[in-house]
């Protein structure tokens, strides 16, 4: 018999996500490429604040209780996963509830124009529930379906809308796009929801929702949601103090760069981590420590690797893009990208000691090591925005990736040095390990 390298046996799924992320990533930059080009820098700069914005709703409509919910249902069949799924959407009722009034302070601080404010609430909602679709579908072991509701949710409507603004340019807006893209949302649920139609759904009626679960996950589940808005303020409130300081025109360019260097990011959380992180975390749990420091080493090297590929093909590219623009700004700050694209590499390689300290459990670390570099990205925006303009924000975002980068590696070598620990969730997985 012969045995397939464990890279190879990777290769067939991995494949199939990073084409189907190739074809979002080319879909997301012809958006940007149409709006740079066809319609104002200042649109350009409040579809980057849209998006930002967007991006910070869903994650306090998540709270990143799935987190906490992944690694439930790792551990557990199929008639207990419907129930916590159940309940996971029943905590998501809940966080609706709480957030989505507070979410209209983005337009009384005149951060989105009144106007959008309707198609705001569809999105934001709609890209919540999808996500957390596609994260459970990961979980459950399809991780390339997963990846095909996002490319339904985020690009299979990108070429439609496009065309559309082409013919007729009255359609040339922001609002145009939201229309397409809730239209996308909506066809993500449509379709990802099928294959839980053959869950026996009928026994979640009989059960209450268990509250003491929900506390419980909300605990384990708060350090991640300060973690991931601490991130989210690394890598975006760059565009909210560039709009203060300099006006919309600059965040539109901002955008551009900050856009086209994130996709490497993109590339690597979507098309490789999704595959890799639930066998990492599965390895430990069952204390096979032998097979949890090889999925390490196979993460560590698919994950550099990777963003060494897609960061030069990024760089190679550049050029063109920013000539597509037909505004010569785009290429007179090709630096601001270049370190941009730094940041973004330096961000992903941050994720080899953040996936070693979440399969261990180690949750408090990953929140006061994202804290620590979101003060210092704040600090530094401030500081070099007025001075240096973008490139003061490129450098404040790229400083703050690499002192992300630093904290999480020294919590793990001070966490992990001869030592391994999981965590007890209900009694189920407690495991102890030395040597």
């Amino acid at each position: 018999m012969i045995h397939k390298n464990p890279l190879q046996a990777l290769f067939p799924a991995v494949t199939a996500n990073l084409s189907l992320r190739a074809i979002s990533i080319l879909a997301k930059f012809a958006l940007l490429a149409y709006l740079g080009r066809y319609t104002t820098l200042a649109d350009l700069g409040t579809y980057g604040l849209l998006v930002t914005s967007l991006g910070l709703g869903v994650q306090l409509l998540g709270m990143e209780f799935y987190i906490f919910n992944t690694r439930e249902i790792l551990g557990c069949d199929e008639p207990e996963r419907v129930i916590l799924f159940r309940d996971q959407l029943v905590f998501h009722s809940l966080t609706y509830i709480v957030f989505l009034p507070g979410l209209s302070i983005l337009f009384f601080t005149n951060t989105l124009p009144w106007e959008l404010i309707v198609w705001f609430y569809i999105l934001v909602v709609l890209e919540h529930l999808s996500l957390e679709l596609s994260r459970l579908l990961t979980v459950l072991g399809r991780p390339v379906f997963a990846n095909f509701i996002e490319f339904i949710r985020s690009a299979s409507w990108v070429a439609i809308a496009i065309t559309i603004g082409l013919q007729v340019p009255e359609y040339r807006s922001i609002e145009t796009i939201m229309i397409f893209w809730m239209l996308g949302g909506l066809l993500s649920l449509f379709i990802g929801w099928k294959p839980l139609q053959q869950w026996d759904w009928s026994t979640t009626w009989k059960i209450r929702p268990r509250l003491d679960w929900m506390r419980n996950g909300v605990s384990v589940a708060i350090p991640f949601l300060i973690s991931s808005v601490a991130l989210m303020t690394i890598y975006f409130s760059d565009r909210f103090i560039l709009k203060q300081f300099l006006g919309l025109e600059q965040v539109g360019l901002y955008t551009f760069h900050q856009s086209v260097a994130g996709l490497v990011y993109t590339a690597i959380t979507t098309g490789v981590i999704g595959i890799l992180y639930p066998k990492l975390v599965r390895a430990f749990l069952v204390g096979n420590m032998p097979q949890y420091t090889q999925e390490l080493k196979n993460f560590a090297i698919i994950i550099t690797s990777g963003s060494i590929v897609v960061g030069v093909f990024l760089i190679l590219v550049f050029p063109f893009a920013a000539d597509f623009m037909k505004d010569p700004r785009f290429l007179e700050t090709r630096s601001t990208f270049l370190v941009l694209l730094l940041g973004c590499i330096i961000q992903n390689l941050s994720f080899i000691p953040h996936y070693d300290l979440y399969a261990r459990s180690f949750d408090r670390d990953l929140m006061w090591a994202t804290i620590f570099a979101a003060v210092v990205n704040i600090g530094l925006n401030v500081l070099l925005i007025p001075k240096f303009g973008i490139l003061g924000a490129a450098w404040a975002t790229t400083v703050a990736f690499l002192s992300l980068l630093v904290a999480k590696t020294v919590f793990a070598r001070i966490r992990f040095k001869g030592t391994a620990r999981a965590v007890d969730y209900g009694g189920k997985y407690q495991q102890n390990y030395s040597g």
